[in-house]
């Protein structure tokens, strides 16, 4: 793996305006159009054209919730976003040890990506505070009498995450960054979106017909994805959660509500809204944006398995310790 190249552009922020003026006689601009000419690009059968390779980047760092040091501010200054993600990225370089990928094979290090930093103080936009809505009391009791437990030596492969066992990282995950590998690739086609994940080497598979969820009963890692078009929005409903992939929390009885909106050359914003009385006691709602990255972005194969020592290194070394104590 190489680092990628250096550039050094900011990718454009546009804020569409639709402005009227009746009175000198001008027209606001036709739909999918905002006001200084940019217009959505459609595919061959007139659906917003998402498709190409996509880098999230640009959120590395971000909380999910505001930090409380900052008051009411919904953004930080340039100056202070790009000190949290390089010092983030040290994090992630530090906290993984010997063997790991260093600074200059970091996709998020600053210099070898052209996206900027982003500026949001948190993935939370609503509740307004950036913060977690309050739990339950029923959810608050659950925590009380099952405590998060932290396995520090762990037995059996039962006890490891999701992520070492090469199943998910869960649903919000087909975006959200973490320390490399973040591209996200776009493929569409009438009816049909998918988006894949270079990390963990997930694609969902959306149709966009309005159709049905399946029966109830039936439920997955990363729910059960329906999706419709709203205008040029594209808006993804996910139920049927079997509750063991992380969702910040959230239990089997959630249900997510993703839109992709194009906001401009290269940009699109992904809200998220996750619902779970059983948890919260309101929805709340994140946001993320990713750019177009085709020129300098490629995805590679993430072989989870074919390379996974780690799950047959720990499980072997679990062994050793319990002949050596005797047991």
């Amino acid at each position: 793996m190489q680092p990628r190249p250096s550039h050094s552009t900011h990718a454009p922020w546009l804020a569409v305006f639709l402005v009227a003026f009746v009175a000198a006689g001008l027209a606001a601009p036709a739909a999918g159009q905002d006001s200084g000419g940019w217009t959505v690009p459609r595919t061959s059968w007139g659906a917003p054209d998402f498709q190409g390779v996509w880098t999230a980047n640009e959120m590395h760092a971000v909380p999910l919730e505001r930090p409380e040091d900052l008051g009411d501010s919904g953004t930080l200054s340039d100056e202070a976003a790009a000190e949290r993600r390089e010092a983030q990225t040290q994090r992630t370089v530090n906290a993984e040890g010997i063997g790991n990928y260093d600074r200059a094979f970091r996709d998020t290090a600053l210099g070898y990506t052209k996206q900027e930093p982003s500026t949001q103080a948190s993935l939370v936009v609503d509740p307004p505070d950036g913060r977690l809505p309050p739990l339950t009391p029923e959810e608050e009791r659950r925590l009380e009498e099952n405590p998060r437990r932290r396995v520090v030596r762990t037995t059996n492969w039962e006890e490891m995450g999701n992520w070492p066992r090469c199943i998910t990282r869960g649903a919000l995950t087909i975006v959200q960054p973490s320390g490399y590998n973040n591209g996200v690739q776009i493929v569409q086609g009438p009816g049909y979106v998918a988006i894949t994940k270079e990390m963990l080497h997930e694609t969902r598979i959306v149709p966009v017909d309005g159709s049905a969820h399946v029966g109830e009963n039936v439920t997955t890692w990363s729910g059960d994805a329906r999706g419709r078009w709203e205008g040029d929005t594209m808006v993804v409903e996910i139920a049927n959660f079997n509750g063991r992939s992380s969702l910040f929390g959230a239990s089997a009885n959630a249900r997510l509500t993703e839109r992709f909106t194009l906001i401009g050359p290269g940009r699109l914003e992904y809200l998220f809204t996750v619902e779970d009385p059983t948890v919260w006691t309101r929805p709340w709602t994140g946001r993320m944006t990713i750019s177009k990255d085709d020129s300098q972005y490629e995805l590679v194969e993430y072989a989870c398995h074919e390379g996974n020592y780690a799950m047959i290194n720990t499980l072997s070394g679990a062994r050793a310790l319990q002949e050596a104590e005797g047991r």
